[in-house]
Order: C-alpha cells, then sequence, then structure tokens
C-alpha cells in the first residue's frame, strides 16, 4: 500500500498504467486535496482500490517548505499517519518526506518494480513507457541509469 500524489496518479494515467499499477501495489490512499487536484485535471473517477481520506491533525516534526501546496502537505500527512511509503514526482515534497523519515518512490520506482515483477512484459515495452515519462517530466542522468540497470 501507498500513499499516491498526484503527480504519480497523472504520470499513469498519461501513460494508460493506473489500472496495472494496482498490480503493484494493490490498493493506495490519497487525501481528498490531491482528489480534487486529479479531479479537476482528468475528469475522471478514481479506480475502487484507491481510497480517499482525510489526515487527521498533527504537528509536523519539521517546518516544510512554503513551496508545498495543501495537497502535498496531506500527502505527507497521511503517509506519517498510516505509517507508508509515499509516491510522489514532486523534489520538493520528496525531500521534505526524506527529512521526516518518509520512504519515498516515484513514477520511475514504481514503472521499474512493475517491470522487475513482470506486470509490464516485455522490454521493449518498458522503455516505450520510460521514453514517455522522460518527454514529460525531468529526470537526471544518475536517475535514469538506475531505472534503465534492470
Amino acid at each position: 500500500m501507498h500513499i499516491l500524489d498526484n503527480s504519480v496518479l497523472s504520470a499513469f494515467v498519461r501513460l494508460k498504467l493506473l489500472e496495472k499499477l494496482q498490480a503493484l501495489v494493490s490498493e493506495a490512499i490519497i487525501s481528498q486535496e490531491i482528489f480534487l487536484e486529479y479531479s479537476r485535471m482528468w475528469q475522471q473517477a478514481i479506480p475502487e482500490w484507491i481510497t480517499i481520506t482525510k489526515p487527521t491533525t498533527q504537528p509536523l516534526a519539521a517546518e516544510p517548505p512554503l513551496s508545498l501546496s495543501l495537497a502535498d502537505l496531506s500527502t505527507i500527512l497521511l503517509a506519517l499517519e498510516y505509517e507508508l511509503p509515499l509516491a510522489s514526482d514532486d523534489q520538493e515534497l520528496r525531500n521534505f518526506a526524506k527529512e521526516l523519515s518518509i520512504k519515498v518512490t516515484g513514477s520511475l520506482g514504481l514503472l521499474k518494480a512493475m517491470y522487475q515483477r513482470k506486470i509490464i512484459t516485455t522490454k521493449k515495452e518498458y522503455l516505450k513507457y520510460l521514453d514517455s515519462l522522460k518527454k514529460d517530466d525531468f529526470f537526471s542522468e544518475e536517475l535514469y541509469h538506475w531505472v534503465l540497470d534492470i
């Protein structure tokens, strides 16, 4: 189970892999704020395997960066509350989550895991998805080499 951010949800919608993602994570949680971002952008229903909830209010151990939105902070709070990894491609959000000792992954990590577990069955298909993600998002050379190391 993972806490999902809109950046990852959107990436898997663009790749037309959101339903296949369920084979990897089985269940996921998003905040109501993430749901609002997602539904405004995609105007699609959330699959049943993704639960929409509100985090309980709790103090954070560190001061969040001003650049984080309420939706970003809601994912942090959910990850802390449920003690689950956070899936996001937002660098500021990822950095702050790591500062709070939250395990973090992103679209590339999930995609690589899908290939390793044979949810994505061919290397050609895997590379096609990687190329598509690379067109939409910036990845460091180091990260891109990591994802190709299969």
